[in-house]
């Protein structure tokens, strides 16, 4: 069981760490970063879409700030901690 919890702790966690290797590519507007961002695109669009129709991105001027990347990165931590915590039960 532990090691099954420990592989599902490190999975969530690369997930994660796509996720804000996704946030920073969509902060660079520069054309060498287009075609890592449409590869992690296909990872974590399928969840963030559900999300920006639940959670519209509030307007600023003319600016919008999408929060759905934090929500789901909050959103996985959970979920991976709940997972875990039910295969290893505290001590």
């Amino acid at each position: 069981m532990i090691i099954l919890a420990k592989l599902i702790y490190y999975v969530f966690s690369i997930y994660e760490l796509g996720l804000l290797l996704y946030i920073l590519c969509s902060w660079i507007a520069h054309p060498m970063v287009y075609a890592p961002r449409q590869a992690l695109a296909r990872w974590y669009e399928p969840l963030l879409d559900p999300i920006r129709r639940w959670i519209p991105a509030p307007r600023l001027g003319g600016a919008s700030i999408d929060f759905s990347p934090v929500l789901l990165l909050i959103a996985l931590t959970m979920v991976q901690r709940f997972v875990v915590s039910l295969l290893v039960p505290p001590f």
